[in-house]
C-alpha cells in the first residue's frame, strides 16, 4: 500500500504530492487525512506531513519510496470536504498546498504527544476459549475479563476495570497465568467537552419571542439549509434588531438533527458575553476556539470538533477551517469586519472560504451584519446573495438612540478642550444621577497621539518603521514610554531624539484612551473607570474581568477602542461618545469611509438597547460630513448609494477587482532599482493580454509605511475584471523572478489599496 502526502509547511520547491510506502504494521491505520511524520531529503529529517490519498501501486522506481515514519493522529485530522479544499485555497490566495494544510491543521495539534495507555488483549483467542469451556477458572473476574476480551478484543486496561468491575491485581494474575499480556501504545485522547466556565442564568438562557422578521429569516434560512445546496443569505439588520436570536434559532434546529456549526465572529467581538449567549442556548455541545487558549485548551477544543462531540465551533477567521462533522451552517457575524481577512501569509479571506467550502459541503452561508460590507450588499442587490432584512429593534421598548453631532471647533472656542464636549458631559452627567452607564469610543490607544519637536515640527518616528511613536503611561513606573505599534520598539520618553534636526523639546499631539481614562477622573471623580483596549487586556482573563465589571456596575464608565463597538450589550448604558471622529477617515484606503460609518454605527448600537432612551454624540471637526449625517440617522441605504456611484466612478471593487504586489528590501537603493524593473515587466505583460482582462497598472510608489521593521517597500496596484486575471499576473511574477532577488507579497483583495 502507499500513500501521497503533502509537507504541512512546504516551501514552493516541495509543494507537491510525494509518495510513500504504508509499512503493513500500519496498515489500517494510515488513511486519507491522517497526521504522519516522514523522512524526508538526503538526510532523511522527519517531516510532518497530511495523507491526502492511498493508492495499490506505484508506477516509478520503488526501490527510491520510503516508508512512514510514524503516525502522529490515529484518527484523520482533515475530513474530506477540507482535502477537496486545499487545492482551492491555493490556487485562490497565491499560497502553497502546505501553506493551507498548515492553516487547516495547527501546531498545538502537530506537537500535542498523545498520553500512553495501557492495553489489555488475549495471548490466543482459542486458548481462552478452552481455559473457559474447561471450567477451571475459580474467578468471577477472571471468567468476565476472559469473556469481555472476546468479545470487544484489546481494550484500554481502565476500560476492562470499570466494565467488569476488576482490579489490577486480577487482570496481572491472568497475565501470570499466560492468557492476556498487558501493551503499553500511544493513543489518542478523547477529552469530554471542554466548556469555557460556568454559564450564568438569567438572560443568557432565556428565549424571547420572536418578532415576524426573524422568524420569516429564519424560515428562509432554514428552508436553504434543507436543500443542501449552495446558499448564501446577508442577514442585513439595524443594531440590535436580533440578528444573535436568528443564528442561534437556526443553529439550534441544525444541531438537534445531527448538524454542525461553525460560528465565526471578530475576535474583538469574541467576548465572555457572546460566548454565554452561545453557551447558555445551545449546551455544552459549543467548542470555542479564539487567541487567548493555551495550547493545550486549544487542542481539547479542536479535538471535540474532530470527533463530533462539539456541534457548534465559535471562533475568529480561523474557525473556517475547521474539522467540522456533517457541516450545514456558516455563520460570519458583522460579516463587514476587517479581521475577516488575513494580513499576512497566506491573505485568506474567511468570507470567500467559507463560500468555497458551501459549494463542496452543500452548507448554508449566513453573512450578518447592522453595516454590511460594500461589496456584499452589492452581491444582494445583484441577487448572488439572498437579501433578508430586520428593520425594527427585537425588543419593542428599544428604540433607536438619538444621534447629536457635536462641531469641536465651536467648543474650542467655549474652552471645553478637545477631549470632552459640553453637550457630552452634561448628558454623562444626567446618566449618572439616573444611576445608568456611558460608553466613550476612542479608537486610539496610549496616553496621547506621539510627541511633536517644538523645534521642527516632526513627530517622534520609530528607528525600524516610518510611523509615529506613541506615548504611553507606564502605571507601575510612574514614567512614560514611546511605543511603535508595528514592531513593539520602546524608548523611555526622556531618551526622545527628533529625527530631523536632534532636537529634545516635545509637546503632546493629539490624545488616547490612557489620556482620556486620567482625564475623566477629573472631571467626574466620583465615577469609576473601566479602560478596555489591546494595552488593557493583555493578561488572560482580563478582557471577561472588565466585562464582567461592567454589566455588574461596578463602573458607571467604559472606554476603550473598537473592542467595545460591537458584541456587547448592556441594557443600562444610555450616553455613547464617539470621540476624535475624524481620525476615522484620515486614511489612504478607499475604504476609509465605510470603515468609519460601520465603526461609529456599531458604537451607537450600544445605546438604548434597554428600556431607556439612548444618546450618541459624534465629536468632529467637520460634523457637516455627509457620512456622520448617514450615521446620525442610521441610513446605511443612503450611505451605500453614495458610495457605490464613488466605486463606480473610479471602477474600485465591487465594479473592479483590485490586486497588490509588495516589494521589500533592506537596501533603499537596491529596492528602488529593482521596483523599476519589476514595473517594466508588469506593464509589458499587461500590455499583451486580451483587452476583455481590463488591465490597470499603477506603481511603484512607496507604502504608507515606507520603512517597517528595518525593511523598505515599494507597492504596485493592479486592476483587473476579477481575482482570477489578477492571480494570472501573480503566477507569472512567481515563475519569472526569483523570490531571494526580488522578495513580493501578494494580495488580491487588500483592504488599505
Amino acid at each position: 500500500m502507499y500513500c501521497s502526502v503533502i509537507l504541512r509547511g512546504a516551501v514552493r520547491q516541495t509543494d507537491k504530492l510525494f509518495t510513500y510506502r504504508v509499512p503493513d504494521e500500519m496498515s489500517g491505520t494510515v488513511v486519507a487525512g491522517s497526521l504522519v511524520n516522514v523522512p524526508f531529503g538526503k538526510g532523511d529529517s522527519q517531516r510532518c506531513a497530511v495523507v491526502i490519498e492511498l493508492k495499490d501501486s506505484f508506477d516509478g522506481d520503488e526501490s527510491v519510496v520510503k516508508d512512514i515514519g510514524s503516525v502522529i493522529s490515529g484518527r484523520p485530522v482533515l475530513n474530506a470536504d477540507q482535502i477537496t479544499l486545499i487545492d482551492k485555497i491555493s490556487d485562490r490566495f497565491n499560497c502553497t498546498r502546505g501553506d493551507v494544510v498548515e492553516l487547516m491543521v495547527p501546531s498545538c495539534v502537530v506537537n500535542h504527544k498523545n498520553p500512553v495507555e495501557v492495553f489489555v488483549e488475549l495471548v490466543s483467542e482459542q486458548t481462552a476459549v478452552e481455559v473457559l469451556e474447561s471450567e477451571t477458572l475459580r474467578s468471577v473476574a477472571h471468567i468476565n475479563i476472559l469473556e469481555y476480551l472476546l468479545a470487544q478484543g484489546k481494550v484500554p486496561r481502565k476500560e476492562l476495570m470499570a466494565s467488569v468491575n476488576c482490579s489490577t491485581a486480577q487482570v496481572k494474575a491472568l497475565e501470570d497465568k499466560g492468557l492476556v499480556r498487558l501493551v503499553k501504545e500511544s493513543s489518542d485522547y478523547v477529552s469530554p467537552a471542554v466548556t469555557t466556565g460556568d454559564v450564568p442564568e438569567g438572560k443568557f438562557t432565556e428565549e424571547y419571542d420572536l418578532s415576524d422578521e426573524q422568524q420569516n429569516a429564519i424560515g428562509e434560512i432554514f428552508k436553504g439549509i434543507e436543500e443542501r445546496k449552495e446558499n448564501t443569505y446577508l442577514l442585513f439588520g439595524i443594531t440590535g434588531s436580533g440578528k444573535t436570536e436568528v443564528y442561534l434559532n437556526i443553529a439550534k434546529k441544525v444541531i438537534s438533527e445531527g448538524g454542525s456549526v461553525i460560528y465565526m465572529v471578530p475576535e474583538i467581538s469574541l467576548t465572555p458575553q457572546t460566548i454565554n449567549w452561545i453557551k447558555g442556548r445551545l449546551g455544552d455541545s459549543v467548542a470555542v476556539l479564539h487567541s487567548r487558549l493555551t495550547d493545550k485548551q486549544r487542542y481539547e477544543q479542536w479535538d471535540n470538533i474532530r470527533t463530533g462531540k462539539a456541534q457548534v465551533i465559535v471562533g475568529p477567521r480561523s474557525g473556517v477551517f475547521a474539522p467540522a462533522k456533517d457541516l450545514r451552517l456558516i455563520i460570519l457575524d458583522e460579516e463587514h469586519d476587517g479581521s475577516y481577512k488575513a494580513e499576512s501569509h497566506p491573505r485568506y479571506s474567511a468570507r470567500d472560504i467559507a463560500r468555497m467550502r458551501s459549494k463542496i459541503t452543500g452548507c448554508s452561508v449566513v453573512l450578518g451584519s447592522a453595516t454590511p460590507s460594500v461589496e456584499s450588499f452589492y452581491a444582494a442587490q445583484m441577487g448572488a446573495f439572498k437579501l433578508l432584512e430586520l428593520k425594527q429593534r427585537a425588543r419593542q421598548e428599544a428604540q433607536l438612540p438619538e444621534i447629536i453631532p457635536v462641531d469641536m471647533k465651536e467648543q474650542i472656542k467655549l474652552g471645553s478642550g478637545d477631549m470632552l464636549s459640553l453637550p457630552l458631559r452634561q448628558a454623562m452627567a444626567v446618566a449618572f444621577s439616573d444611576n445608568k452607564q456611558v460608553i466613550l469610543l476612542l479608537n486610539r490607544r496610549g496616553f496621547s497621539r506621539t510627541l511633536i519637536c517644538e523645534d521642527c515640527g516632526e513627530p517622534v518616528t520609530c528607528k525600524n518603521c516610518s510611523v509615529a511613536m506613541t506615548l504611553h503611561n507606564n502605571r507601575r513606573s510612574g514614567t512614560q514610554s514611546l511605543i511603535c505599534h508595528y514592531c513593539g520598539y520602546t524608548i523611555p520618553s526622556y531618551e526622545a531624539r527628533c529625527s530631523v534636526c536632534n532636537g529634545n523639546h516635545f509637546t503632546k499631539a493629539g490624545f488616547g484612551t490612557q489620556q482620556l481614562e486620567e482625564f475623566l477622573h477629573t472631571v467626574f471623580p466620583h465615577e469609576k473607570v473601566l479602560r478596555m483596549d489591546q494595552d488593557s487586556t493583555m493578561t488572560p482573563g482580563a478582557h471577561k474581568e472588565i466585562i464582567e465589571k461592567f454589566a455588574n456596575k461596578e463602573a458607571s464608565i467604559l472606554i476603550g477602542t473598537q473592542m467595545i463597538a460591537k458584541g456587547l450589550d448592556f441594557p443600562d448604558v444610555t450616553v455613547v461618545g464617539v470621540l476624535g471622529a475624524d481620525l476615522m477617515l484620515a486614511s489612504s484606503s478607499f475604504k476609509a469611509s465605510e470603515r468609519a460609518f460601520q465603526l461609529i454605527t456599531q458604537a451607537a448600537g450600544r445605546a438604548g438597547r434597554g428600556e431607556a432612551p439612548g444618546q450618541v454624540f459624534i465629536q468632529s471637526y467637520n460634523p457637516d460630513q455627509p457620512l456622520f449625517k448617514f450615521a446620525c440617522t442610521q441610513n446605511y441605504r443612503a450611505f451605500y448609494e453614495q458610495e457605490i456611484e464613488y466605486r463606480n466612478k473610479l471602477r474600485l471593487p465591487p465594479y473592479k477587482a483590485i490586486g497588490e504586489i509588495v516589494l521589500s528590501l533592506e537596501d533603499e537603493e537596491l529596492l528602488v532599482r529593482r521596483a523599476n524593473e519589476l514595473a517594466k515587466y508588469l506593464k509589458d505583460f499587461t500590455g499583451y493580454q486580451d483587452p476583455r482582462y481590463q488591465f490597470e497598472v499603477f506603481g511603484p510608489v512607496p507604502c504608507v509605511i515606507y520603512e517597517l521593521r528595518g525593511r523598505y517597500r515599494m507597492s504596485f496596484v493592479i486592476k483587473a475584471v476579477n481575482k482570477s486575471a489578477i492571480n494570472g499576473v501573480f503566477k507569472r511574477l512567481i515563475e519569472d523572478f526569483d523570490h531571494t532577488k526580488y522578495p513580493m507579497s501578494f494580495d488580491n483583495d487588500p483592504q488599505d489599496g
